[in-house]
């Protein structure tokens, strides 16, 4: 039986009708009871949705086309965590898991892949006509990028605002480029003079003075044989293992805090399928076990509750348009590469998120 809007206890409980709009509990068409959900709409989004009366007219969730749109304005909320069945509660909650509970698998429609192709085309285009360094490279593992960012839920997705799709911004991939190339300059200095004995110091202290352009506060030589991925970082560089020839060069591309680099990262955008939805979101958990450590700064324990917290990634062998413009392009795109292949770009690097395959 419909629920009148009027005659709910939530209903009779909002603050402030006018400022923060309608809320209403809403089902979609042909489930269960267990899939309804409570939410709070704007105006705007109301009138967007042709919905002049909250309590006449159900919504579905299927009618809207951008994910984005659905994710951020269009949150459901619940009693609590993974119950998406009872609206009359002190605290309703959106989460990860009542999004999971009530959207099931998270996909881009058809009709938006259709016109996100579009301007995926227009932007290789773009890439192609500022003479770009540029390849399609595939996600060895799971990728999320902007999971911190502000949300009504606990976590995030960075999503381009009209198509609903993920991408990876260039300003992201610039950071884990010059983060990747300090940790690199860190190994190189370890028994350096004037520079920490601790790695983390190092790298701070590295990251610092290329921050300011001060290549000369480092040393002419470097005490470590370089091997590995250092010797592949110092190969790439190319001007020898002299970490002050190095750290000129970095300071040159990537630019310090008065001066721009010359070197542009472009972000990266997803290839679109041939036709049809698109599904290359996966569901993923994280489950903190010391809330109360993080949180209260009370000793963690094993009497403590584990806390699963729901979160969107972007699927494994997933591929991307790279591009890197600008006058020092070429090493730019090489240490790109690097980077994305043994640091990993997004959320949960050290934990193997955001892996590229680099052939």
């Amino acid at each position: 039986m419909r629920r009148n809007f009027k005659d709910s206890a939530w209903g009779n409980r909002r603050p402030d009708r006018k400022s923060r709009g309608f809320h209403r509990k809403v089902r979609r068409k042909g489930e269960s009871r267990n899939r309804n959900a409570c939410y709070y709409l704007p105006r705007d989004t109301l009138s967007a949705l042709e919905i002049s009366n909250p309590s006449e007219k159900f919504l579905n969730t299927k009618d809207v086309k951008n994910l984005s749109l659905l994710l951020d304005k269009f949150a459901p909320y619940s009693k609590e965590k993974g119950l998406v069945n009872d609206c009359h509660s002190e605290n309703p909650k959106a989460s990860g898991n009542v999004l999971k509970t009530l959207l099931g698998e998270i996909k881009v429609p058809g009709e938006a892949v259709s016109l996100y192709k579009d301007y995926f085309r227009l932007y290789e285009m773009f890439v192609n006509s500022i003479g770009a360094e540029k390849e399609i490279l595939a996600s060895r593992t799971r990728l999320v990028v902007g999971l911190g960012d502000e949300s009504v839920y606990e976590t995030s997705i960075r999503l381009l605002r009209n198509y609903g799709v993920p991408y990876i911004p260039g300003s992201a991939l610039k950071g884990i480029t010059r983060a990747w190339a300090t940790e690199m300059m860190a190994e190189l200095l370890d028994g350096a003079g004037g520079f920490s004995g601790d790695f983390y110091e190092r790298a701070g202290q590295v990251q610092k003075f290329l921050s300011e352009g001060k290549a000369g506060k480092f040393p002419e030589n470097s005490e470590v044989t370089p091997s590995g991925e250092i010797e592949e970082f110092v190969n790439t560089v190319g001007v020898g293992n002299s970490p002050r020839r190095i750290a000129e060069k970095l300071v040159e591309l990537f630019g310090t805090t008065k001066n721009r680099g010359k070197a542009i990262f472009l972000d990266a955008l997803p290839v679109p399928p041939g036709r049809g939805d698109w599904h290359l979101f996966e569901w993923d958990i994280m489950n903190p076990h010391y809330g109360p450590y993080y949180q209260r700064g009370e000793p963690p324990g094993d009497w403590h509750s584990p806390v699963p917290v729901i979160f969107l990634t972007v699927k494994a062998k997933t591929p991307f348009l790279f591009g890197v413009a600008g006058e020092m392009k070429e090493t730019a795109w090489e240490l790109l590469k690097l980077a994305i292949e043994n640091h990993g770009v997004g959320a949960k690097t050290t934990l193997g998120y955001g892996r590229f395959n680099v052939p």
